[in-house]
Parts: structure tokens; C-alpha cells; sequence
């Protein structure tokens, strides 16, 4: 198949407040698999000369979460049992191993809403 679109509760099965992984169980009746980092990263690195002709030097690092939007959507179905609208890509998968070496295999996850 490809794009597939579920109405199912879902169950965290992995949340290090930096990646979540849950699964559903799709129309077909196979568990699915997806997750989604909600801590981004952005590194800022450069120089910029001064009017004055001083040479400044900027390194930055920037974490900052997403709206929350997603992560409290599959935490609020994994407490209540309410369904999730789930459209994902079944024929392609992605692998991610947490830090302490447990492997997923992940489906591409493309919306999320409930």
C-alpha cells in the first residue's frame, strides 16, 4: 500500500522528552509503529564585522520544543483510549534506536489530530 489514514488510540511506547515512539493498529489489523522528535536544535555559528571593524564571533545553541500540539495529542489517547487521526506511509519505514539500544521501526508519519 502507501498513505493510509486510521482512527485508533494509540500507546506510548517511548518517550524520552526528546523522541516519542507509539503504536496503533492500522485497518488492516497489523500494529504500526511511528514516532517524531518534539526537542529541536538549532545551531547558529558565523562571524560579523562592526562598523567599527570589530571582528565578533557568534556561537549559539537553541533547543526549544514544538507547540506541544502532537506530543499532547498521542499522551492524551494513550491516557483516555479517545482515537487519534493517523495518516501515515506504510511502505516506507524508518529504524531508531533509543538510547538505551532498544530498535523501532518506524513509519513514516505525515499528520496527526484528535
Amino acid at each position: 500500500m502507501s498513505t493510509q489514514t486510521v482512527k485508533k488510540p494509540v500507546t506510548i511506547v517511548w518517550d524520552d522528552s526528546v523522541v516519542i515512539v507509539f503504536s496503533f493498529v492500522d485497518n488492516a489489523g497489523t500494529t504500526q509503529t511511528c514516532g517524531f522528535t518534539h526537542l529541536g536544535f538549532a545551531i547558529q555559528a558565523g562571524s560579523n564585522t562592526q562598523v567599527s571593524n570589530v571582528l565578533q564571533t557568534v556561537q549559539a545553541v537553541q533547543a526549544s520544543a514544538d507547540p506541544q500540539s502532537w506530543v499532547e495529542t498521542i499522551k492524551n489517547s494513550h491516557r483516555t483510549g479517545n482515537n487519534v487521526d493517523i495518516v501515515f506511509d506504510d511502505s516506507t519505514s524508518q529504524p531508531f534506536t533509543t538510547s538505551t539500544a532498544q530498535p523501532f521501526q518506524l513509519q513514516i508519519l505525515l499528520s496527526l489530530s484528535g
